[in-house]
């Protein structure tokens, strides 16, 4: 009875999730579409063109930056593992990002994830782009692969810590900044931008969420 009454809450709570969090549900169905049109429907070269054309590097930034940072967030990165995918879509968006959108409404939380995307992107291309001038960073970063999700999600799981359970909420900010340097490739003491990026975009979205979340009332 007790695994019966269990699937029905699931049952139920699947059933109520877009209603809920129409905006987070239609993200996560775009992504999903994104997923599939890079590893199943276009040819390999073809998907390799798609990702290089709206990947955020410095040389897009400095040739067409609204049209890869409108982009470049539709689509989540194809190399990434399982766990990585759960961690971001499942965790990120449709846990973390449906909780902020229930408590600021679609268009805050929006907001939220494209400014701290922007932001991250104008940071760690910068960087970037001083860093291969230097020398400090290989030269083919100059044009290469650099899209994803993962900046405005890191921004969005920041955002959320305020509704975290007070006795684990250090620990949960602390997770989300250390999430980054799991995979961070260093060059001295520089480390990779998109470390630096996703280290700026948690930055914002603490600060967004402590901000927003205080002054904010349930949408109705």
């Amino acid at each position: 009875m007790a695994i019966d009454s269990a699937v029905r809450a699931l049952v139920r709570a699947a059933h109520a999730y877009p209603r809920r969090n129409p905006m987070t549900f239609a993200y996560l169905l775009v992504i999903l579409a994104g997923l599939l049109l890079l590893t199943k429907i276009l040819t390999g070269p073809a998907a390799d063109h798609l990702k290089i054309t709206i990947s955020t590097n410095p040389h897009n930034m400095a040739h067409a930056p609204l049209t890869v940072l409108l982009a470049s967030p539709l689509f989540a990165a194809t190399d990434s593992g399982l766990l990585s995918h759960l961690l971001i879509i499942a965790g990120g968006v449709g846990v973390c990002m449906a909780a902020l959108e229930r408590r600021l409404g679609a268009r805050r939380t929006a907001a939220v994830f494209l400014l701290a995307n922007t932001i991250a992107t104008a940071v760690a291309t910068s960087v970037a782009a001083a860093a291969i001038h230097s020398g400090r960073y290989p030269a083919k970063w100059w044009d290469g692969y650099d899209y994803g999700i993962s900046y405005g999600v890191l921004a969005i799981a920041a955002a959320v810590t305020p509704l975290v359970p007070k006795a684990v909420r250090v620990l949960w900010a602390a997770g989300v900044f250390a999430y980054p340097f799991v995979s961070a490739q260093w060059f001295g003491l520089l480390p990779n931008f998109a470390t630096i990026g996703h280290e700026t975009a948690a930055a914002f979205g603490l600060g967004a969420g402590y901000f927003l979340l205080r002054r904010a009332t349930p949408p109705g």
